[in-house]
């Protein structure tokens, strides 16, 4: 069974971001979290739905970003 919820810490990891951000975008309303006692959780569906809302970015040839971008191999 896949995980269903994960941390602030374990999402943070996850998308690349810290606390800090990953709470602004909490008080944005772009990331809705579940409590559970003190513990602050987010369901994984709506991770998942967050990024895929996030805006795709078209790089030229110069672009700084895709040459970055692509000289980093992702790891699953």
């Amino acid at each position: 069974m896949d995980q269903l919820l994960y941390t602030v810490s374990q999402c943070c990891r996850l998308i690349a971001i810290g606390r800090t951000t990953f709470y602004e975008l909490v008080a944005r309303g772009e990331i809705p979290v579940r409590k559970v006692g003190n513990k602050t959780l987010v369901a994984a569906a709506d991770l998942k739905r967050w990024a895929e809302r996030l805006p795709a970015v078209k790089a030229g040839k110069n672009d700084q970003l895709a040459r970055t971008a692509c000289s980093h191999e992702l790891v699953p």
